[in-house]
């Protein structure tokens, strides 16, 4: 869930959805515009050794240009066609996303980009988690390393419905006090936190030496909630 602490299915539940769809006739259509060319080089699918029927990509494959594509088996996709199933889009085949989308997708063929992301988001919930330890702070992580959530218990939840009934106000208010010492993320605790190639160790050194102040400022900001309330 891309948009929900990057919240993860299990193999278990996609291998089922996988044998109920062809149970009872049902095409399996998995969503990697997020997860596609991030998590691994053959997407979320990969990972569950799971082959769908559909499967969409966006953002990743273009380095941020805009452009999307549609794969899946042939006897689906021959569907698109003139008197078929239509297709279309505001960017098709816009020549600067075409020419940025060929450039990224060599980049992740000849280079271990992936790998090197995610070992970025590896080093970056060891030091979130040594912050946090320091000061007594329970949490937990969800989602791929290059693409994960910081949560505020024991154990990340497992749905949208978990998230919804938890106490995700200490990160809403960290997240301001990230924003202002210099760390783009997002304010609302349902988006993860995204890994680029492009960090490198003065980045991270960065981005934790501010969070570890974020942290005390929402300590501090907590604290002081508590005293003008009681």
């Amino acid at each position: 869930m891309g948009n929900c602490c990057a919240i993860s299915a299990t193999t278990e539940f996609v291998q089922l959805a996988r044998k109920l769809c062809d149970k009872y006739g049902v095409l399996l259509i998995v969503d990697e515009v997020k997860t596609g060319f991030r998590v691994a080089k053959g997407g979320v699918q990969s990972l569950h050794n799971v082959k769908p029927d559909i499967c969409t990509f966006a953002k990743a494959m273009a380095n941020g240009y805009p452009i999307a594509a549609i794969g899946g088996r042939e006897d689906v996709m021959r569907t698109f066609r003139y008197g078929g199933a239509a297709h279309g889009g505001t960017y098709t085949a816009h020549s600067v996303s075409l020419a940025a989308a060929e450039r990224c997708l060599q980049i992740l063929d000849e280079t271990p980009v992936l790998e090197t992301i995610a070992a970025y988001g590896e080093s970056l919930k060891a030091g979130i988690k040594k912050i946090l330890d320091r000061r007594g702070i329970v949490h937990s992580f969800s989602g791929h390393s290059s693409m994960f959530g910081l949560f505020f218990a024991p154990k990340p939840p497992i749905d949208y419905r978990a998230w919804k009934k938890s106490d995700y106000s200490f990160y809403d208010k960290m997240a301001r006090h990230m924003q202002d010492h210099g760390i783009i993320c997002e304010p609302d605790s349902r988006e993860p936190l995204f890994m680029c190639e492009a960090h490198d160790q003065s980045c991270l050194e960065d981005t934790l030496r501010a969070i570890e102040i974020s942290v005390d400022l929402t300590l501090e900001q907590l604290e002081s909630e508590r005293a003008k309330g009681a």
